[in-house]
């Protein structure tokens, strides 16, 4: 074939396939929202029918109550009748018998009479006789019939308390029935509210691909606790969000009904945990230097390891993206690796020299980063367990002289989803340790390069620093989180240094983690609580209620 048509027909055959290529839709989205939208409805849909069981069950409780109540009340109507009727035939059976013992003594009299009257014949003597022996027995009647009354009335007297005290008791077991009944019937309604409001979520998500953007966070829950809440983190099923307060407990929250479940087991304030990739195991971290291994945290959570992992507090912990590893560090400026399946440790890594506050791993598996008080970060191959080479975050540090104190240091760590960006937090332009006023800081580093190319602080003037941060899952932006006298979030478009938005809070914020859906975030709070926001749009309901 001559070359020249041979390179023609290459040339056309690559142009149609190319225009073949591009003719073919890109793959869709995949709404992710959707997918958790509709497991939250299922799950609301099954509560809702096992609280509405429930519901039927009380009803049919303060049915048979209510019954029981009348029933007495009709018993002692019937008691207090019985009472009067015995009564008035006491009282008739006494007259008879008078009148009858009258008869009697007359008809004896008479007997006498006759008997003693000489002119009286025995036919005559012998009825006067029968007469009177018949007056005596009516009167012995009347007197037997006295004795059944007065029984009769005894039993009455008996009955009419009895009865009393039946009344009673069916009204005092009415009213915690009809307790139990309204809380089941409120708790009933407001589920079945929740499961609509869950399916009409769900419906609204399956119309259009919801997208989550910094601009409009909205609170949609507030989980409340006894004590400050300094760590959080919702499971990889998007079901609970978990709380590490200052009582020595984690406290779980069932994000669709609201439910808790308190976890204890550590002896101080928790001050860290994560999830298993691919599992329920959760395991946690505590000022009192341990670790503790929770198995199937999302059923019962049941505590079945412990392990003394650092002197002094262990400030941060997290799981390797394969699951196999978990990473810690703490006061005692020391990074340990452990194996997740049995708790035995594996390496230290040594190097840092001042307290470590967070750590994490890069998303390609092969790296670990940690950052202490100072501002050191350094990063570590997973490999060989070697230190590859320290960032320079010193601007998230100073040392005031009138205090002799450091202050500031790595509050937060995060990567974005394509590991390109590692981002850290604290408190930058310190001007007072002591008072903690300073900026709420973020730096962003080029992973390849290790340089510094951004320094992200708030839109507006804030004192105070930054204790937690997280890309979103998207990479589209990042949000932290923090306060000084009080509390605060912010985001920032970081590919082009933008600050989005600032949102004030209560109280300072220690911690934050987004939903697996990608739209909303829990931010836990010193003001004792979790506060779950929603950045993804708002369903019409909502909005009308709004």
């Amino acid at each position: 074939m001559n070359p020249f048509r041979l390179t023609v027909l290459t040339s056309l055959c690559l142009v149609m396939a190319s225009a073949a290529w591009s003719a073919d839709p890109a793959p869709a989205e995949t709404n992710v929202a959707l997918k958790f939208a509709q497991r939250d409805a299922q799950r609301a849909a099954t509560a809702a029918q096992t609280a509405t069981a429930k519901l039927t069950a009380e009803v049919a409780k303060l049915q048979a109550a209510e019954k029981a109540v009348a029933d007495s009340q009709a018993a002692k109507v019937a008691a207090e009748k019985a009472v009067v009727d015995t009564a008035a035939a006491v009282v008739a059976a006494e007259t008879a018998r008078v009148a009858a013992d009258k008869a009697a003594a007359d008809a004896v009299a008479n007997a006498q009479k006759v008997k003693d009257d000489a002119a009286a014949d025995q036919v005559a003597k012998d009825a006067a006789q029968l007469a009177a022996t018949n007056a005596q027995t009516a009167a012995t009647a009347a007197a037997e019939l006295v004795k059944a009354k007065q029984a009769e009335k005894g039993v009455a007297d008996t009955n009419k308390p009895l009865a009393d005290k039946q009344l009673e008791t069916a009204q005092a077991a009415l009213k915690p029935v009809q307790e139990a009944k309204a809380a089941v019937e409120k708790e009933t309604a407001a589920i079945v509210a929740t499961a609509k409001a869950t399916q009409d979520k769900a419906d609204f998500y399956a119309t259009a691909l919801p997208v989550a953007k910094a601009e409009a966070p909205r609170l949609i829950q507030t989980f409340t606790h006894t004590r400050p809440v300094q760590s959080c983190r919702i499971d990889p099923t998007g079901d609970f969000v978990f709380g590490g307060c200052q009582d020595n407990s984690i406290q779980r929250w069932d994000l669709v009904l609201g439910t808790k479940v308190a976890m204890a087991g550590h002896k101080s304030w928790i001050s860290d945990f994560d999830f298993q990739p691919g599992s329920n195991m959760l395991i946690s971290a505590a000022y009192e230097g341990r670790l503790q291994w929770w198995n199937d945290a999302l059923a019962v959570p049941t505590s079945i390891r412990t392990v003394a992992a650092h002197k002094g507090q262990v400030r941060t912990i997290s799981f390797s993206r394969d699951g196999q590893y978990i990473a810690t560090a703490g006061n005692d400026k020391l990074v340990r690796i452990w194996r997740a399946a049995d708790g035995a440790m594996l390496k230290e890594l040594a190097g840092h020299t001042s307290h470590i506050y967070n750590l994490a791993f890069h998303p390609n598996g092969k790296h670990l980063v940690s950052g202490d008080l100072k501002g050191t970060l350094k990063q570590w191959e997973l490999e060989t367990w070697q230190l590859v080479r320290d960032y320079d975050a010193k601007l998230l540090h100073k040392y005031d002289t009138g205090f002799m104190a450091d202050c500031g240091g790595i509050r937060g760590i995060d990567f974005s989803p394509d590991g390109r960006l590692l981002a850290v937090g604290g408190i930058g332009e310190v001007s007072n340790a002591f008072a903690g006023i300073g900026k709420p800081t973020v730096l962003i580093f080029d992973w390849v390069t290790g340089q510094r190319i951004h320094v992200l602080n708030p839109k507006g003037a804030f004192q105070g620093s930054v204790w937690a941060l997280h890309f979103h899952p998207s990479g589209t932006f990042l949000v932290a989180a923090g306060g000084g006298g009080s509390g605060g979030m912010w985001f920032w478009d970081v590919e082009t240094e933008t600050a989005l938005l600032d949102v004030a809070l209560p109280a300072v914020a220690y911690d934050l983690s987004f939903h697996p859906d990608g739209l909303r975030m829990a931010v836990a709070s010193y003001d004792n609580s979790i506060k779950i926001f929603d950045l993804g749009p708002k369903p019409p309901e909502v909005a009308a209620k709004k």
